[in-house]
């Protein structure tokens, strides 16, 4: 059932929607203000996003740049509920493009919905989604390499405790992950992600980045044997590939022969 989050002021126009969306099939999420309808927009990762432009403690501007702006929240298709034609060129410059006329036709609210809702899953179709997790540089770079390309969807944790609750929340085609955890050994967290169902089919992918500062030899050789024993042991635990030490030059090439037009 699709999740639709309503951030609008007054009580009576949420539960009209709520009624009639609630016959069609949906599942309505309520925000009474505009830090609420944020926190919900991060916590229950809605499908789509409907909200007044003018709501309290965070106006609805103010509400669509913050989604628009976070990682989690930021590919979540949004419509906006205005009088006709006032405030939607400000909208219009955080990329929003779709408007609900006020006062709300639920007729009219419907119809937007669906309409949204099925051009949002056509094009999640078109796009192979991928969790990756490593050290902020390397996800920094991963993110903006991403943002130049429509073939992918990307996701992106700092730590073990959010890989895990994001390949859970996302069900990712592909994994992307360091060997050189800090949290965690990295065939522990393969064997961990391997136990979910939902990760069945999903293509689990390793590179490393040096996490030693030293020119010692000695030190280099000591991480580079432990790379090479990780690397054993992930891929003992179902891992795909190692892909090598990071490097954003190749990045693309190297995991594009596995998006799901390939037949990951």
């Amino acid at each position: 059932m699709n999740k639709i989050l309503m951030v609008e002021e007054k009580m009576d126009i949420v539960q009209k929607a709520h009624d009639r969306l609630s016959q069609a099939g949906f599942e309505l999420l309520a925000a009474h203000d505009g830090r609420q309808g944020f926190q919900l927009a991060r916590d229950k990762a809605p499908d789509l996003i409907i909200t007044d432009a003018f709501v309290p403690v965070m106006s609805g501007f103010e509400l669509c740049k913050a989604i628009k702006l976070n990682a989690d929240t930021k590919s979540i298709p949004i419509v906006v509920m205005t009088e006709k034609h006032r405030m939607e060129d400000s909208f219009m410059f955080l990329g929003i493009k779709d408007f609900l006329s006020k006062p709300l036709s639920l007729d009219e609210l419907e119809s937007v919905v669906r309409n949204k809702l099925n051009l949002s899953q056509l094009l999640k179709q078109q796009k192979t989604k991928i969790l990756i997790n490593g050290r902020p540089e390397v996800l920094s770079s991963c993110e903006q390499l991403l943002n130049s390309t429509p073939h992918w969807n990307g996701f992106f944790s700092y730590n073990s405790d959010s890989f895990l609750r994001d390949a859970v929340r996302y069900s990712p085609e592909v994994i992307f992950m360091d060997l050189l955890m800090p949290e965690i050994s990295s065939d522990e967290m393969v064997n961990k992600l391997k136990l979910i169902p939902e990760l069945k089919n999903t293509v689990i992918l390793t590179y490393y980045t040096s996490t030693s500062t030293s020119r010692d030899p000695i030190a280099v050789q000591a991480q580079m044997i432990e790379v090479q024993y990780l690397k054993r042991m992930t891929q003992e635990a179902g891992v795909k590939e190692y892909l090598g030490p990071f490097n954003p030059a190749t990045f693309l090439n190297l995991i594009n022969i596995y998006r799901k037009d390939f037949g990951v």
